[in-house]
């Protein structure tokens, strides 16, 4: 049966953060922005409930690249040991609050209830927060703080509750929907973007979904031309033509499309490396 209710912890946090943001001086650390040069931050209101919807509306716009820039900065006060890592934790939480809503309620068992199983969530979640590793590269921010919540939660959840009879699937629990999560849907906003500028059409599904990011992200460094990703793309895409039909709509022989699609692909793997530094 479908889990509906709000866990009370969640009802506690968003009363919480409303007081937290009538405190004026919070308003002022927007000053941590400016330092982390967040375009057009200046611009931003001061009220800190205001600001944190300005910032999450622009990454709905700008995309992921957006999110991982004030994330990032918020993350290197909230891990450190000055006067403002309390409320830099706090506004990521804060930010991060529909993913654990979602991953709470994805990780209710059997005979558990969502209060008890939120409480592990959140905890894991300012754990995360309070832990993260502001040494690693900062892109895909959002998305490694979803990670990382999810493995302290399964490794909690077990020490709480038992091992679960049935795995769950940390994909699943550790991905939630865009239309819960603002950072993740920026993500899919730009990608979707993204792919569409390049030219790279179809759904952005399962491994579809990876190989746009790859070709994305390898059109970008230019790694490949535009005709290099549309030669990978065209061919593993469902329902692509055969070589000879796709090769007479670009004027080529069937032998020299495959060498071109082969040459663009040995390219990517060549830079494979790179991708995975940079993911």
């Amino acid at each position: 049966m479908a889990v509906v209710c709000e866990a009370s912890v969640f009802t506690r946090l968003n009363t919480e953060w409303q007081w937290v943001c009538a405190q004026d001086r919070n308003a002022q650390q927007v000053r941590w922005l400016l330092e982390a040069a967040v375009p057009e931050v200046a611009e931003a209101p001061r009220s800190l409930g205001a600001l944190l919807e300005w910032l999450q509306e622009r990454s709905l716009r700008e995309g992921r690249g957006f999110s991982d820039v004030w994330l990032d900065a918020l993350l290197r006060h909230a891990t450190g040991d000055g006067g403002g890592a309390q409320l830099a934790s706090r506004v990521v939480v804060q930010a991060m609050l529909p993913a654990a809503k979602r991953m709470a309620k994805r990780s209710v068992r059997a005979d558990e209830r969502l209060d008890d199983v939120a409480q592990v969530v959140v905890a894991a979640l300012v754990q995360t927060v309070r832990s993260y590793p502001v040494h690693r590269s900062p892109v895909q921010v959002a998305r490694h703080l979803r990670l990382e919540m999810w493995h302290h939660t399964s490794r909690d959840l077990a020490r709480e509750f038992g091992p679960s009879e049935a795995e769950l699937d940390e994909q699943l629990v550790a991905e939630p929907t865009a239309q819960c999560d603002p950072a993740l849907r920026a993500e899919e906003v730009w990608l979707e973007r993204a792919a569409f500028e390049a030219g790279l059409e179809g759904d952005l599904e399962g491994a579809r979904r990876e190989m746009v990011e790859l070709l994305v992200w390898a059109l970008g460094q230019k790694v490949l031309c535009r005709g290099g990703v549309a030669a990978i793309a065209d061919h593993y895409r469902e329902g692509a033509p055969g070589d000879r039909e796709a090769a007479q709509v670009v004027g080529m022989s069937p032998a020299a499309f495959r060498q071109k699609r082969s040459r663009a692909a040995a390219k990517l793997r060549a830079a494979a490396g790179e991708w995975a530094a940079a993911t």
